[in-house]
């Protein structure tokens, strides 16, 4: 068995060393191929051969070595490590350490297994299992498999600083990692470049996205929270217009009237309460019936909020979100309902992937119309949606950090300040 197993090891760390390789030109193939296909390998083994974690140390140092910073970019320390074990609900790339998982899988492996590998043993005519207890087996591993998650995080995460484990939280939101979880599929716009895939995992952790200028042309530090942020460009547009527009192509599936900026009907002489926006020819994003109710208006806005901002940094995600949702109301909400006699929703996403309540529950009400029209699932719907928003969120969000905002120019000599004899002179002598 040990010389097995070691024969092994050296296949896989073949496989690994071409993986690193591939990862030079795309991370994010290399990724999805070590995440879906390389370690599934290794976990096969360790399910069904006890004792072999210390077979494994050379693929986990193969794994820190060279692996992660070739999808990277970045060496990593311990704490960082220690996260990137986790699955990507958890913030973490769902890259495991072989060693501290192989025993573990080979106890769960003998739990589920026992009632066949006893009845094998026993030289049984029959096998009875109960559909119920096997659940709950299943249920109990689950439990506690996701204890242990939660404990390294915990443990990880207590050693970094305030903002790094911040922006750890930022990646558990409901969503956020989901364009990790996903097939590098260039047809439906889900594959990433190499800068790209790298300068979104840096962004993930708040590690330092190298050859980018350290000013920015408004003059302001070039760092990373500045560039989301910064209006010089018109990136923030871009990135607000861009979901604008997918939902709204989303909702031309299942509603009717789908319009994008529709201008709102005059207020009038009505009075509406303080916040509200009163101006004539004020718009909101997009309006579509019978999406809430048949035959009646919804309008929607929406807002990409950067986390890291001054305004955000130092709340708790749902008084952020719940801020920006309540700005948005003071705004339309009691014009839209007492003017247009429609439904107003905010629709308030975050640069990480996050979204507010109210964004969530549109979410689940426009899958549910989209399963329903479609015919297809419910679960693989509302993925869709979620990863299609995600990635358009996500590359927006690229663009921001790596995009040109234009150049500094020194303002020209007036023609009345020039001394132009002084100017021939010099022509003269050279």
């Amino acid at each position: 068995t040990k010389k097995f197993v070691q024969d092994q090891v050296k296949l896989w760390l073949r496989d690994l060393e071409g993986l690193s390789n591939i990862a030079q030109h795309e991370p994010h193939l290399s990724y999805c191929a070590y995440i879906y296909g390389t370690s599934k390998r290794w976990n096969y083994l360790m399910r069904t051969t006890p004792q072999i974690s210390e077979h494994l140390e050379d693929i986990e140092c193969y794994i820190i070595k060279r692996l992660i910073p070739s999808f990277t970019g970045h060496k990593v320390g311990i704490d960082h490590r220690a996260i990137f074990t986790l699955p990507v609900r958890h913030g973490g790339l769902a890259i495991e350490n072989p060693v501290e998982i192989a025993d573990r899988e080979y106890q769960n492996s003998l739990r589920m297994t026992e009632v066949l590998w006893k009845a094998i043993f026993n030289q049984e005519q029959s096998i009875r299992i109960a559909d119920t207890e096997d659940q709950k087996l299943i249920d109990d591993i689950k439990k506690q498999k996701e204890e242990t998650f939660i404990q390294v995080k915990f443990e990880a995460i207590s050693h970094l600083s305030p903002k790094d484990a911040r922006f750890v939280a930022l990646a558990c939101e409901k969503g956020a990692s989901s364009w990790l979880s996903t097939l590098p599929l260039e047809e439906y716009g889900f594959s990433l470049n190499k800068q790209e895939f790298k300068d979104a995992v840096a962004m993930r952790y708040n590690f330092p996205i190298e050859g980018r200028s350290k000013t920015c042309i408004c003059g302001e530090e070039n760092t990373q929270d500045h560039s989301l942020i910064c209006k010089r460009g018109g990136f923030t547009s871009i990135r607000h217009n861009t979901i604008r527009d997918t939902t709204a192509n989303l909702l031309e599936k299942i509603c009717y009237g789908v319009e994008i900026e529709p201008a709102l009907l005059p207020v009038g002489n009505r009075k509406l309460p303080p916040g509200s926006n009163v101006k004539d020819g004020a718009r909101s994003d997009i309006v579509a019936r019978g999406f809430w109710t048949p035959l009646d208006k919804a309008y929607f806005d929406i807002r990409v909020l950067h986390p890291g901002a001054k305004s955000n940094e130092n709340k708790s995600f749902d008084k952020m979100y719940n801020q920006h949702e309540e700005e948005k109301k003071r705004q339309y909400n009691s014009r839209i309902q007492d003017i247009e006699h429609g439904t107003f929703t905010p629709l308030v996403f975050s640069t990480s992937g996050g979204m507010s309540k109210e964004c969530n529950k549109f979410m689940k009400k426009l899958s549910e119309g989209l399963s329903f029209r479609t015919q297809q699932a419910y679960p693989d719907t509302i993925n869709y949606v979620r990863r299609r928003l995600r990635f358009e969120l996500l590359k927006t969000t690229l663009i921001s950090i790596r995009g040109h905002r234009g150049r500094f120019f020194q303002r020209p000599i007036d023609l009345e300040e020039i001394d132009l004899n002084l100017i021939a002179d010099y022509r003269v002598k050279d």
